[in-house]
């Protein structure tokens, strides 16, 4: 099948290419030239694992172009997926500007008959707005939902090993063509769902919400913990052992981040509030998300009181390992945080150091790897669960330090380890691990520290 996707972000890139590798000719198009000419070099403005790889593969199988001509691409595609932006709006809720811009002007290029595929967050309803534009259209144009679950980090396997696909549609027509696009997938048996439009996008902002607020459940059962003298280790694992609960996204630290979960929620809370629906549970999310990481740096600034212009090794800076996104990150906002309160903050993170310098500047500094992000340091604090700080030395880390504090946001470092190179070891909703100590009281299985 003829594909166009609309908006070569992060969410077009990947679907497009998975679509190409499922054997589709897909186009993909973007308003910023630059863009289109960096892809069409073979060079990819994001950082997904993978996804440099499969570019190149489906553009040289001549299977993925990129171009900024849309009424072209539009004319010679059946289906049209369009993944542009959706960003927050001043007012709450999201601006959808871009997206009604896009259908616009897909009306004005159809020459017949097509199928437009929403990939884009929208909030519920939106389809069905969509819809009543694309009725203006001289050809009818179908109108279906297909929301997005993928992971950044695991973007391309989620794709094409999806735990369901989303179809939302007001006719079998639109059905239909979903049908066809995904047949390679449906065929291996992966789960199709099929339902209204209004419910396939509440399906996505639904899972969101649920899954931060399993986070944001815990980060505060975490700080219970702490008063109290429990190991959150052995609590999540206590509670995720009930098979009516499970122990996914139940990991204490300094709370989500991302594209995603601080957008859709906050979301969910602005039209419900326009609903005149009061959302008592959403509506504390992000507001025990924020006080994670401000309880997480008040903690860091009272065991560095006193210190003259303490220096602080920041490792992380992305809101997850595995992508450059700093969109919403923990790690940014602690990092704004100390230098605010008189640190002087040296980070390093593999991936995200470019965007953080955009949005930073010169308020932080930017160290090349970790032994110069760490020389020096009254504190090492890890915000981001890179693989290249769970596995460091730490005694050779204790020889770059000034200082002997270590603050794992995420709790993934080995406690006993950390503690045995002269380092004192702070977690999220865990007892301080003093150095040459060991940890007592948690659960008698294998896990970090």
């Amino acid at each position: 099948m003829n594909i166009a996707v609309v908006g070569c972000g992060y969410v077009g890139l990947v679907s497009g290419t998975c679509l190409a590798a499922l054997g589709h000719q897909v186009v993909g198009i973007d308003v910023d030239q630059a863009r289109v000419q960096s892809l069409q070099a073979g060079k990819v403005p994001i950082y997904e694992p993978g996804l440099s790889e499969m570019i190149l593969q489906q553009t040289a199988a001549h299977r993925l172009s990129f171009t900024t001509d849309m009424a072209t691409a539009v004319q010679n595609s059946q289906v049209i997926f369009v993944a542009v932006g959706t960003p927050p709006a001043p007012e709450g809720g999201y601006n959808l500007t871009m997206l009604f811009d896009a259908v616009e002007q897909i009306i004005k290029a159809a020459n017949e008959p097509k199928t437009i595929v929403i990939k884009s967050t929208v909030p519920p309803g939106t389809g069905e707005k969509v819809a009543a534009q694309a009725a203006t259209a001289p050809h009818r144009l179908e109108v279906v939902n297909n929301p997005e679950f993928l992971r950044e980090g695991t973007a391309i396997h989620d794709f094409m090993n999806p735990d369901r696909i989303v179809f939302g549609a007001g006719t079998a027509e639109g059905i239909g063509a979903l049908r066809e696009i995904y047949q390679p997938l449906i065929d291996r048996g992966f789960n199709i769902l099929s339902m209204s439009r209004a419910s396939a996008e509440l399906s996505k902002f639904g899972a969101n919400a649920m899954l931060a607020m399993r986070i944001s459940f815990i980060n505060e059962i975490s700080r219970l913990a702490s008063a109290v003298g429990a190991d959150i280790e052995s609590v999540r694992m206590g509670i995720g052992s009930d098979p009516r609960i499970g122990p996914a996204f139940l990991k204490a630290g300094i709370g989500y981040g991302g594209s995603c979960f601080p957008k859709d929620v906050a979301a969910l809370v602005h039209q419900m509030q326009t609903l005149k629906i009061e959302p008592h549970l959403l509506s504390g999310i992000e507001q025990a998300n924020r006080h994670q990481r401000e309880h997480f740096v008040q903690g860091i600034l009272r065991v560095l009181e006193g210190r003259k212009d303490p220096q602080i090794a920041l490792w992380g800076l992305a809101f997850k390992p595995d992508t450059d996104d700093i969109r919403e990150s923990p790690a940014i906002e602690i990092a704004r945080m100390l230098a605010a309160a008189g640190c002087i903050v040296r980070a390093f993170d593999p991936e995200a150091m470019a965007n953080t310098r955009r949005l930073l500047g010169d308020t932080i500094i930017y160290a090349p790897d970790v032994p110069q992000a760490t020389a020096g340091a009254d504190a090492v604090v890890l915000a981001t669960d890179w693989s290249v700080f769970i596995t460091q030395n730490w005694p050779t880390i204790k020889a770059m330090m000034r200082g002997v504090h270590v603050f794992d946001g995420r709790n993934c470092l080995a406690s006993g380890k950390v503690s045995a190179a002269g380092l004192h070891y702070y977690a999220v909703g865990r007892t301080p691990v003093p150095p040459g100590s060991t940890r007592h009281g948690s659960v008698g299985v294998v896990v970090a520290g």
